[in-house]
């Protein structure tokens, strides 16, 4: 019995951080979808004809199993202190699913950054050539917030057909008319230190590796926490199996409880509580 109740309040503990990781990557995954601008637009920067918004979707699924996984986490804990089997073995299957969703996020995000990643700058500039009015009305804010121009520089967008270049891009009004800056003379000419040259890569990779490693690290931390209570809570299944299965273990328990003495009146009491006892685990 000391042992089932070291295992109880082991499962309770690993409930309580899986509780804690869980509230965590379901507030992540709001504020990555929904509250962080750049990222935001980043997301939907990146959905290709080949590739789509696999982010986007990966940050929905972080935000469902962080709900689902929190909301397990309490009925696990109840269902354990209430001996609950059926509850138990319930909840045990959810772990399952959620814990193999864990790990297919984790697989996915980490293709994501060895496969698809290196591959990003070739497909943002592809997608800025093939849809340009789309692709530069998402980067103007991003543009106008970090300080860049295009993807790898202010001559991405002289591959365009865009009638209006980003006046984002400008340091000053109505950069894009000076004939200097339009013929690419990057000399001494004061007038192309008015127009931000840096592209926007750089600082698109950042945020994309940021977000990648934070699914990556969340994710297999909560498949691992969530592995753990499976198999604790398999153990205390079969444990209380145990407990209501065998008569002989609930009368020697409570033989090693009643104290022996030499008046016959106790001895009779404890035999008869013995009896029944078996009775009732019995029926």
């Amino acid at each position: 019995m000391v042992c089932c109740i070291n295992v109880v309040c082991f499962f309770c503990t690993i409930c309580v951080f899986i509780g804690l990781a869980s509230l965590i990557q379901f507030c992540l995954g709001i504020y990555l979808t929904f509250l962080q601008t750049d990222i935001i637009i980043i997301n939907r920067l990146v959905k290709t004809d080949e590739f789509d918004s696999y982010l986007f979707y990966i940050l929905l699924v972080f935000i469902g199993l962080g709900l689902i996984s929190l909301i397990l986490s309490f009925f696990s804990i109840y269902s354990i202190i209430r001996k609950l089997k059926s509850l138990s073995l319930f909840i045990s299957v959810l772990w399952i699913f959620a814990a193999a969703l864990n790990i297919v996020m984790f697989v996915v995000s980490l293709l994501y950054y060895f496969v698809i990643l290196p591959q990003l700058r070739l497909l943002l500039i592809r997608t800025l050539q093939q849809t340009s009015l789309l692709t530069a009305q998402l980067l103007e804010p991003f543009q106008s917030k970090n300080i860049c121009c295009g993807i790898n520089g202010k001559d991405d967008y002289y591959k365009t057909s865009l009638d209006e270049k980003p006046p984002s891009c400008c340091r000053v009004p109505n950069c894009w008319t000076d004939t200097d800056i339009n013929n690419h003379i990057d000399g001494l000419n004061s007038t192309v230190s008015l127009m931000h040259t840096q592209g926007c890569y750089p600082i698109i990779n950042k945020y994309v590796t940021f977000e990648l490693w934070t699914l990556v690290g969340i994710s297999g931390i909560c498949a691992l926490l969530q592995l753990l209570a499976i198999m604790f809570m398999c153990t205390l299944y079969q444990r209380y199996k145990k407990l209501d299965d065998d008569p002989k273990f609930v009368i020697d328990h409570l033989a090693n409880e009643i104290p022996i003495n030499d008046n016959n009146k106790t001895v009779q009491g404890s035999s008869q509580t013995i009896e029944e006892t078996v009775e009732i685990t019995q029926i």
